[in-house]
């Protein structure tokens, strides 16, 4: 008997063939970032993601760097600066780092990137020319207003990657830090008699997950206007 081999499909049945840009493969590997974390990406588990092949990306992107670039920059993009005032800079700049903070924290781990790297991506130097608007309305030294940016930036990608981490390590161990909490409960207070006061003070959060942020803002903000009053 004989039998047919099935049809080849027509040209409408085969599927798409995916449109590479930079804008796309930006797309593509937030995704995995947000599903996965910073460790899951690269060329080509994207190229993967992507159905082509590693060498088809480097046509647009040159690497994992450049990368790792275009995505802070897209995160950037949603950080917008207010226009300074000058009677309400300080709050201007904790609305900022506010911002700043949560829309990095809608993306994982990927606040790591940022530490030990400068970025130059044009959401980036925008979003930055307006933190120091912010700071110059002020009227703070040049000096200050420089060290103040980098400082403020800093502890946002600082405290959104380690509460990154901090979610990591509960998904592996959900008993980690409630069990370094009962350590330190036991500690003897003869030994230890500053901890064994402080302990519940140490390991609070009750005003909610923000309040330990708020606080560093406080202290922050409040030391970078003092300096603007020497």
């Amino acid at each position: 008997m004989f039998v047919s081999s099935p049809p080849l499909p027509s040209r409408r049945e085969k599927p798409e063939r995916i449109r590479l840009s930079r804008e796309a493969i930006t797309d593509a590997a937030l995704a995995i970032v947000d599903a996965e974390g910073l460790e899951a990406l690269s060329m080509r588990r994207l190229a993967l993601d992507l159905g082509t092949g590693p060498a088809s990306l480097y046509a647009h992107v040159s690497g994992k760097p450049e990368l790792l670039h275009l995505l802070i920059d897209r995160v950037a993009g949603e950080v917008i600066a207010p226009e300074p005032d000058p009677t309400r800079w300080q709050e201007q700049l904790k609305e900022y780092a506010r911002v700043m903070r949560a829309a990095f924290a809608r993306h994982g781990d990927l606040a790591g990137a940022t530490l030990a790297n400068v970025h130059t991506g044009p959401n980036v130097m925008r979003s930055m020319d307006g933190l120091l608007g912010i700071l110059r309305a002020g009227g703070l030294p040049d000096q200050v207003v420089a060290f103040s940016a980098d400082l403020l930036a800093l502890i946002v990608s600082v405290d959104v990657y380690e509460a990154s981490l901090y979610d990591q390590r509960i998904a592996r161990d959900p008993d980690s830090f409630a069990a370094l909490g009962r350590y330190m409960a036991s500690l003897p207070a003869d030994r230890f008699p500053h901890i064994s006061v402080l302990v519940p003070a140490m390991l609070s959060g009750d005003e909610g997950p923000d309040d330990r942020f708020e606080f560093a803002l406080d202290v922050i903000v409040g030391g970078i206007a003092a300096l603007g009053e020497r």
